[in-house]
């Protein structure tokens, strides 16, 4: 099976771009490191769709997500781009769907769509959008991923969802995309969640670790078989942070850097769940998963700003990991 890699660009949700001032400095980093990772050899860029930081709301900026992948599809020219995820919930199903459609227009083709339920309490508090129980919210997300399928296709869409409804809406111009963007889900609810990417999906995205990802991948598959749907046809994609390091010493010199607003005990806690080590450690853990049917892996390097440089996480990476895959 052929597997592809994918990363970040440094947006500011994770407190990447701390060091830097000015909001101009901060959007030149991200373009130039978005072209850096584009000539690394990256298969695709990823965005976040959040609007106040992590671990916790900060004076940092966050670049908003749909209007920054518009820009990148003009400083990039073979990645493709997609977000995990779109919140459902922050947007009119059909606006999303006349984004997509335009900035795969506007990127020759190469846009992913990503959609999940929301999350983040203190966002939707902040921007006062309404925060419902968690099965509204699927609902939610299953409406938006029809909705966007049929404005995708068809001449003039109509789709009557739980929650939303369009109506002989017009959508042009089409993306370029046969069918569209393709269309992932990112969720872990095994009876509702996992039979939604079922039902309406291209690809599933998992950003657990490899304890629960076997289950859940059989629980999918006897979703689709349920449906009727061959399993293989939904992609897999796995997504987690990456830290390599050769010694405990280079560990601690990146985290004094990267990682100043953690204490000990919560960046010890913090570590045990992403992929860190020697590239002969990370390369294992990512073999679980593509020997188990996931073609995309996607990495987040707290080091984003340094995309350019020789040493960074995302360049040694390529060089010193994939070949190991």
């Amino acid at each position: 099976m052929n597997v592809e890699y994918g990363t970040f660009v440094p947006q500011g949700w994770r407190m990447e771009m701390q060091h830097l001032q000015g909001g101009q400095s901060q959007w030149n980093v991200l373009t130039a490191s978005a072209r850096a990772l584009e000539d690394a050899g990256y298969d695709s860029l990823w965005l976040y769709d959040h609007f106040h930081t992590v671990p916790r709301p900060a004076m940092e900026p966050t670049f908003e997500c749909w209007s920054t992948m518009a820009a990148l599809s003009q400083v990039t020219s073979r990645v493709r781009l997609g977000q995990l995820v779109t919140c459902s919930a922050y947007r009119n199903p059909a606006y999303l769907a006349k984004l997509a459609s335009c900035v795969d227009v506007m990127s020759g083709g190469r846009v992913d769509l990503g959609i999940g339920a929301g999350w983040k309490t203190e966002e939707f508090e902040a921007y006062q959008y309404p925060f419902a129980g968690i099965r509204e919210r699927l609902d939610r997300m299953a409406d938006t991923a029809r909705i966007c399928r049929a404005m995708f296709t068809d001449e003039k869409a109509t789709v009557e969802g739980v929650y939303h409804r369009v109506t002989d809406a017009i959508n042009e111009p089409k993306p370029v995309q046969a069918g569209g963007p393709p269309i992932w889900i990112g969720t872990q609810g095994e009876k509702v969640g996992l039979r939604m990417v079922a039902e309406v999906a291209d690809g599933w995205n998992h950003n657990r670790g490899p304890d629960e990802y076997e289950r859940k991948r059989e629980i999918l598959a006897g979703h689709c078989r349920d449906r009727g749907r061959d399993p293989d046809s939904v992609r897999i994609s796995v997504e987690n942070t990456c830290v390599i390091y050769e010694s405990e010493a280079e560990l601690r010199d990146f985290a004094a850097r990267w990682w100043p607003h953690y204490n000990e005990k919560q960046l010890t806690r913090f570590l045990a769940n992403c992929w860190t080590g020697r590239a002969e450690d990370i390369a294992a853990e990512i073999r679980f998963f593509t020997e188990r049917g996931a073609s995309l892996v996607i990495c987040w390097f707290q080091d984003l700003c340094d995309a350019g440089n020789e040493d960074s996480q995302a360049q040694r990476f390529m060089r010193e990991v994939v070949p190991l895959v």
